[in-house]
């Protein structure tokens, strides 16, 4: 049996998309990485009482 641990998300801007995801959909930040010498940025946002994740992915190349 497969198990959904996380989906991973693509933004432009990081600040913005959590933001839309916690405002209107109810999810809040479980983890926020630090900035890698790229520049490239991950945060892990949860539903409360569930264990799937959604992970925002910011990179300055990927724009």
């Amino acid at each position: 049996m497969a198990i959904f641990l996380h989906t991973r998300v693509r933004v432009s801007d990081l600040d913005q998309s959590i933001k839309w995801y916690c405002d209107h959909l109810g999810f809040v930040v479980r983890s926020r990485s630090d900035r890698s010498p790229a520049g490239n940025q991950i945060v892990h946002l949860e539903l409360p009482g569930n264990v799937p994740t959604l992970e925002l992915t910011y990179s300055p190349d990927y724009e």
